[in-house]
């Protein structure tokens, strides 16, 4: 259990009034809460209950479940890297052959080539980035759903009251017109951390997308004269 788990409970029971108050009372039109709104697309409250299903761990053990995969392109490389002790034109193809399904599998003398290990390292590496951001961004929200809580604006929700902060008069009840400002000062702290969690993820998914990208979109491996069956692809 994290910090985010800790604050999720009162703080989504909250939330779920600022997102009734909002559908229900609006705010006004040149509010900060609306531009937040529409970049996420969703409430305060529906945007932070998925956010907290968002979990590090499951990213963590498929990055570290690579692992044993690399060892076994590895392991298929040295196996194509073993010499045949025959000559002539069969045995040249298999060679040429061989080294290109052996780049393929695990990378060549060209630094810029694409190669299936490089592939699932730089996988495993993204599942190990995202799940930082994952952590870091829930660290972030639990701070601010914090602060929110404490707030004089959270009374004012809560109760449907302006005391204390000159948001309403008289209690008309959670989620009721006397707290139609509050929330709105409830929600933009709170979509403001969500937006800043989207967009470094959207960075991260960007400049990591061209290091995900399938090895065929270099060309299939059956291009070679050996196939990675062994098999030997003749033309005629």
């Amino acid at each position: 259990m994290d910090a985010l788990d800790r604050v999720a409970g009162p703080a989504l029971t909250l939330l779920t009034l600022v997102d009734t108050s909002l559908a229900r009372n609006g705010a006004a039109a040149d509010d900060p809460v609306w531009p937040l709104a529409r970049r996420l697309r969703a409430l305060p409250g529906d945007a932070v209950a998925a956010f907290v299903a968002v979990r590090p761990t499951p990213l963590v053990a498929a990055g570290t479940a690579i692992g044993p995969h690399l060892d076994r392109y590895a392991e298929a490389a040295d196996a194509l890297a073993v010499h045949r002790d025959w000559s002539g034109a069969a045995a040249q193809a298999y060679d040429a052959g061989r080294q290109a399904l052996a780049a393929r599998l695990v990378g060549g003398p060209d630094p810029g080539a694409v190669s299936h290990a490089g592939r699932l390292a730089a996988t495993a590496a993204y599942a190990e980035a995202t799940a930082r951001w994952v952590s870091l961004s829930r660290a972030a929200l639990a701070r601010t759903l914090a602060e929110v809580l404490g707030s004089a604006d959270a009374v004012t929700v809560t109760t449907g009251s302006g005391a204390g902060t000159g948001a309403g008069t008289g209690a008309d009840g959670p989620g009721g017109p006397a707290g139609a400002d509050a929330a709105a000062r409830i929600a933009v702290p709170v979509l403001s951390v969500l937006v800043e969690i989207v967009e470094h993820g959207e960075s991260l998914a960007a400049w990591w997308g061209p290091l995900l990208a399938p090895t065929d979109a270099a060309g299939p491996v059956d291009e070679a004269p050996v196939r990675p069956d062994g098999s030997i692809r003749l033309r005629y």
